[in-house]
Order: structure tokens, then sequence, then C-alpha cells
């Protein structure tokens, strides 16, 4: 009778634990397919849509740094933060390293960009409001501080002794 009741005990044991198995594997299977079909799902999204170019401001940039133990290895993500300034979105997208370690906070561009997907960045340069030339003083040369040689005013430096000190710089009209 105990033999029976322990055999019993026993094969519902390894029942229940053969079906705790199969549970595990099938939630395991699921969550994989979910991610292939999410993944797939927003390729196909990004594909319908248009490539963008848009005036937009870099914002911030972060990365995500993941497996940091002694024996495994490290991944990182880099991730850019845009406001576009047409619209006013901002959006955050992930980026490739080379493109992560050439942008700066501040930076001002064109973003190409489609749907979730980044395609590039072109940095454009905003240069100062030049002068007036009847603002502008003709500095026809300026004096070495070191040696006292005239030295062109479109030079940094003394062509004589290198100094770039500068002993006067006279005008003329």
């Amino acid at each position: 009778m105990i033999r029976t009741v322990v055999h019993m005990l026993f094969t519902l044991m390894f029942t229940l634990a053969s079906l705790f198995i199969f549970m595990v594997a099938v939630l395991v299977i699921g969550v994989f397919a979910v991610t292939i079909f999410k993944g797939i799902a927003q390729w196909q999204s990004n594909n319908a849509q248009p490539v963008r170019t848009v005036p937009a401001l870099v914002v911030t940039k972060r990365q995500h740094v993941s497996g940091s133990g002694h024996d495994s290895s490290t991944s990182t993500w880099y991730y850019v933060t845009f406001d576009t300034v047409a619209d006013g979105l901002r959006q955050e997208f992930s980026v490739r390293s080379v493109d992560y370690s050439g942008l700066a906070e501040g930076d001002t561009g064109d973003l190409t960009y489609q749907g979730t997907r980044y395609k590039g960045f072109l940095r454009v340069r905003r240069l100062a409001a030049s002068p007036t030339p009847a603002t502008v003083p003709h500095v026809s040369s300026w004096i070495c501080g070191y040696c006292g040689g005239a030295v062109s005013p479109d030079s940094p430096k003394c062509l004589a002794c290198g100094s770039s000190q500068r002993a006067a710089a006279p005008v003329s009209a």
C-alpha cells in the first residue's frame, strides 16, 4: 500500500516536472517568436515610410553598455536625440559608433531618416556675419614684438623668428 502511494507520488512529480519544462520551453519559444515578429513588422514599417531630410539640432547623446563581467564581452549601443526644427519633434535614433563620435550636442544640420531608421546627419556650419568693409581697418602689416621685423597681415607668425607676439599694428587708410 505504501509502496503504491510512493510510486504514485513519484509518477505525479515527474509528470508535473515534465509539464513545467514543457511550459518553460513554450514560453521561451513564444518570446523569441514575438521578438522576431516585432522586428519584421518594424522593418516593413520603416521600408514603407518615405526618406525624409529635415533641419535638426542634436539635443543629447547616450550609450547603453551590457555584459560587463570579468570573463564576458561587452556590447555598446549608441543613441542620439534630435529636435527637428520644422515640425518640433524630438526623436531618438540608434546610430553607429562612428556617427556617434562625429556628433556633438548643439550641432545643427540636416537629419535624414526613414521611419525609425537613422540614415545620416550632415552638419551645417553657420558662418558669422562678416563686417562691412567700412568698419574693418586695413592692416598693412604688423611688427614682431620679439625681433622687430615687419610681418604681413595674413601671417599668424613672424617669418624671421617664428614669434606670434605683436608689438604694433599700423593702420593705413
